[in-house]
């Protein structure tokens, strides 16, 4: 008997889980890494690291402001290199003293498919398809040090069971140089580990496990799984 507005929309195709392992710099309970996880507007979800300089309470000071404000930068819908370029000016300008965050940004498209990664001084993130597994580097610097930034952005299309694993660069300088990459490609190919925060863990345990030693910095390792619903 009463009028009313229906509005249909298009649920998106991808599902994503999260998981991170974390451990600071000589098993410090504070760490300097500082990570987001967060749904956003149209489908998307994102998922970021910051790596503050150096460790401890002003690393993580550094870093987890970086990363707040990213967050609402990306939810008030700014695209992610325009808000990593803003973050940027904002850490440079009106400081005397240099200090910078590595930023690295996974962000999702639910509804294509498609991750996109951005950049700035970030360690080698790793995309594990079935028995495959490809880095995607950078050469850029971090952000705080330059106004004018170069910021690194490339896209892939994911399939259903594919895995993104993100790390800092404590994670990478606890293998053997010229090694780093090479390990950690054999740590995440040869599990058939399926829980993101499991994988995330299960990749930490053999870094440290490789290094036989206390982390001489603070390390972070974040896996994301994709799944078609």
């Amino acid at each position: 008997e009463e009028y009313c507005t229906v509005a249909f929309m298009e649920g998106a195709r991808y599902q994503t889980l999260q998981g991170v392992a974390r451990i600071g710099k000589g098993c410090e309970k504070i760490s300097g890494d500082t990570f987001l996880m967060t749904e956003l507007p149209g489908g998307k979800q994102g998922i970021a690291l910051s790596d503050g300089m150096g460790s401890g309470e002003d690393a993580f000071r550094e870093s987890s402001m970086v990363v707040e404000m990213l967050e609402e930068l990306l939810g008030a819908g700014f695209p992610v290199k325009t808000a990593v370029q803003m973050m940027n000016t904002a850490l440079v300008i009106g400081r005397e003293e240099v200090r910078f965050c590595t930023v690295d940004v996974s962000l999702f498209d639910l509804y294509e498919g498609t991750c996109e990664f951005v950049k700035a001084g970030a360690a080698a993130t790793f995309l594990k398809h079935r028995d495959q597994v490809e880095i995607i580097r950078s050469a850029t610097l971090p952000i705080g040090v330059l106004q004018d930034i170069e910021i690194d952005t490339q896209t892939r299309e994911l399939q259903s069971g594919d895995y993104v694993v993100m790390v800092t660069d404590g994670v990478m300088d606890a293998l053997p140089a010229g090694e780093q990459e090479t390990l950690m490609q054999t740590f995440i190919r040869d599990t058939e580990i399926v829980n993101p925060k499991e994988l995330a863990h299960h990749i930490l345990g053999r870094v440290l496990e490789w290094s036989g030693e206390v982390p001489l910095d603070d390390m972070t390792v974040l896996a994301a799984g994709v799944w078609k619903k």
